[in-house]
């Protein structure tokens, strides 16, 4: 029996921390119901507020070994001593239904599924927020970091905001303008639905 085609869309959303993707995909979550929201895997720690299969599948190390070994992963990373993947049942099974799938993810996860889904079935958006010095004032005020940890982020803010002009969509969202940046992310998705929707 022939393996079902992919008639869906993967939308991958990339940014640096502190850009305010969260509240973005909250918002598509509450004005876009249509929409089908991968949950990553990861071997850190739950945190307060979090919930088990909304955010993460919380899972320990042997369970993730088992998962790469098994092939059940289109990507993983490591940060911060905690490993993050991409499972393949959240997106290519939907994929598959013809749903518009959102995933949050990082640049290391973006080269990994360009290399799986086609071109036109996906589209890169990137949240460009600020530079580091107001987006590290947002990170701290969120949640305390390490020197450590600090050094980290802004290592990573350096690497992915050299890929910006490589994402296929770029979403502002300037200091007091969260508005705006909502409703340039959420007409964006729209056309990509109608798209789908329309085939």
């Amino acid at each position: 029996m022939n393996e079902r085609p992919i008639t869906g869309h993967l939308i991958l959303i990339m940014a640096p921390s502190g850009s305010g993707k969260s509240v973005l995909i909250s918002h598509l979550r509450e004005t876009l119901p249509e929409l089908y929201f991968a949950v990553s895997c990861t071997t850190r720690d739950m945190r307060p507020g979090e919930n088990e299969a909304e955010t993460y599948y919380f899972i320990g190390e042997e369970v993730f070994d088992e998962k790469i070994k098994e092939g059940a992963l289109l990507e993983w990373t490591e940060f911060s001593g905690n490993r993050y993947g991409t499972l393949v049942s959240e997106v290519l099974e939907p994929m598959k239904a013809g749903k518009v799938v959102v995933r949050e993810v990082e640049l290391q996860g973006i080269l990994a599924i360009k290399e799986i889904i086609p071109a036109e079935r996906r589209t890169v958006v990137y949240i460009d927020a600020a530079p580091w010095e107001v987006l590290e004032r947002r990170i701290v005020a969120r949640a305390p970091l390490s020197e450590e940890h600090r050094t980290l982020r802004r290592e990573r803010y350096t690497e992915e905001s050299k890929w910006k002009a490589f994402a296929d969509i770029i979403i502002m969202n300037d200091e007091g303008h969260l508005d705006e940046a909502k409703q340039a992310l959420q007409k964006c998705v729209e056309g990509i639905l109608a798209r789908v929707t329309s085939r």
